[in-house]
């Protein structure tokens, strides 16, 4: 399964945003490494929100790792690997807002997924649980953090 942004996306629902949608588009990446996707539309209830623009972007990447690594330096006494690498996998969102009456400044929000080499294959079910898991956690702590980044209490 590749990552494929397509159609209206469902957004979390906060105090300042109902029912909201993203519809995203294709665009060109910069490297061969990356998928590039851009807010081209929006729906439900977003006063003063902005699609995607050159001066306000609203865009997300996802990054593959230059090369998979593997685990190596199988110790025979221990039973452990000696230094394993991790093969990261970073997801950046080009956000954007204003800070005065026409001035757009950027908004960057990354996360990077750094899978420890051979992890996949062998217990594949703890890779996926610990990502969903932090997935799980942003969802449901959308409302608070939105206001965290508002009144500065966390």
């Amino acid at each position: 399964m590749s990552i494929s942004l397509a159609g209206p996306t469902t957004a979390v629902t906060t105090s300042q945003l109902t029912a909201a949608t993203y519809s995203f588009v294709a665009d060109m990446a910069q490297d061969t490494r990356s998928k590039v996707f851009v807010v081209s539309a929006l729906g439900g209830t977003q006063v003063g929100v902005s699609a995607h623009t050159v001066d306000a972007p609203k865009q997300i990447i996802f990054k593959k790792p230059a090369s998979f690594a593997q685990p190596s330096g199988y110790n025979q006494v221990s039973g452990r690997y000696g230094k394993v690498p991790k093969n990261t996998t970073r997801v950046m969102f080009r956000g954007s807002a204003k800070v005065a009456a026409n001035q757009w400044e950027g908004l960057p929000i990354s996360l990077d997924i750094g899978v420890p080499a051979g992890a996949v294959s062998y217990d594949r079910a703890n890779v996926e649980a610990s990502v969903t898991a932090f997935i799980a956690a942003l969802w449901d702590q959308k409302e608070e953090l939105c206001v965290a980044l508002y009144d500065g209490l966390y």
